[in-house]
């Protein structure tokens, strides 16, 4: 006869898995989900523990009265989130002349959260230091973003370093990447919409994880965001319908990274070191070439991840049954090592 647990039990069960308390949850990443206007806002009041800000998306207020606008965000304040402007919605105030007309606009629709981006335009450091200074005096948060918008007109990796670097004087709540809502064709993705590794390692070589944003519109590349850099990792553009995932991802309760953000507790390794792991660990059969084509990596990081992670005693080298010139790479336990 089959015995089944109480619905207390299973209460206590599920916390016992999940342990997502309150300072676990501080301890991750911001999230910035993007806003259409179109989206049942009823997804915020059950996830928004796991979001940080909300932002209404390009210059879709200039759409419609100011009443409908500013009663969306209103609702979303409700949920006890932060509100953002689109960045497109201030450059369009900039680009005629009006930067002032336009802030006071946006505070007086209720904004919390003040978005300064580049994306059609270049900013004037004048134009910068008003608005952090509106931001200031009016109690909102100042976010800035890097990147161009047009796919023929990209930044390269040193100019994007040098614009985070520029906006990192103005001391901004964040400073996000451009992804756009397609992730494709711009910054640190390609046009197929992969992440090129060697931009991210060498944007966080210069600033530091917890001050920058990457937008990720797509949730394979929130996963692989995720894995690799951890639930601290900043995650931008995310949709409505993606904030469960997104949040089961952080939290490695999901297929994908079953046990990653527990490893990570645990195993004080790089970023790359991490990912390494978590890829041999998944894997019946891993070799460095297979480990460089999954994870993008040169093969001198590769081989320094498995010396760290063998010397850590968390894999083991052997050779491969079908070719002994060549070493496979086994985990030797758990993920809380």
């Amino acid at each position: 006869m089959i015995k089944y647990a109480s619905m207390q039990e299973g209460k206590l069960l599920c916390q016992d898995i999940s342990g997502l308390d309150s300072s676990r949850i501080q301890k991750s990443g911001k999230t910035m989900v993007i806003d259409r206007m179109v989206s049942d806002i009823s997804v915020l009041e059950l996830f928004s523990r796991y979001v940080t800000y909300v932002k209404i998306g390009w210059g879709i207020p200039f759409l419609l009265p100011e009443d409908r606008v500013r009663e969306r965000i209103n609702n979303i304040r409700n949920t006890g989130l932060g509100v953002s402007n689109g960045g497109t919605f201030l450059e369009n105030f900039i680009i005629r002349g009006k930067l002032m007309q336009g802030l006071n606009m946006i505070h007086g629709l209720g904004y919390t959260y003040l978005e300064l981006s580049e994306g059609i335009m270049d900013i004037s450091r004048r134009d910068k230091k008003i608005a952090m200074e509106f931001a200031e005096s009016s109690g909102m948060k100042l976010v800035m973003e890097v990147g161009k918008k047009n796919r023929n007109d990209q930044l390269s990796l040193s100019e994007t370093i040098e614009k985070i670097t520029e906006d990192m004087d103005f001391d901004p709540f964040v400073i996000i990447v451009e992804g756009r809502e397609s992730g494709k064709d711009v910054e640190i993705y390609d046009h197929e919409g992969n992440i090129k590794w060697d931009w991210v390692e060498e944007i966080l070589e210069n600033v530091p994880l917890s001050r920058v944003m990457f937008e990720a519109p797509i949730e394979s590349q929130q996963t692989e965001l995720i894995i690799r850099l951890g639930p601290e990792v900043n995650l931008g553009n995310v949709s409505f319908a993606s904030i469960p995932a997104m949040a089961s991802q952080k939290f490695g309760v999901r297929g994908d990274n079953f046990g990653v953000e527990s490893h990570n507790n645990h195993f004080d390794g790089s970023p790359a070191t991490r990912f390494v792991y978590h890829v041999i660990k998944n894997s019946s059969y891993s070799d460095q070439a297979k480990i460089m084509k999954i994870t993008g990596m040169s093969r001198r990081t590769v081989q320094n991840s498995l010396f760290e992670l063998m010397k850590s005693g968390l894999i083991t080298e052997h050779p491969d049954s079908m070719d002994m010139r060549r070493k496979v790479y086994r985990s030797t336990g758990p993920w809380n090592a």
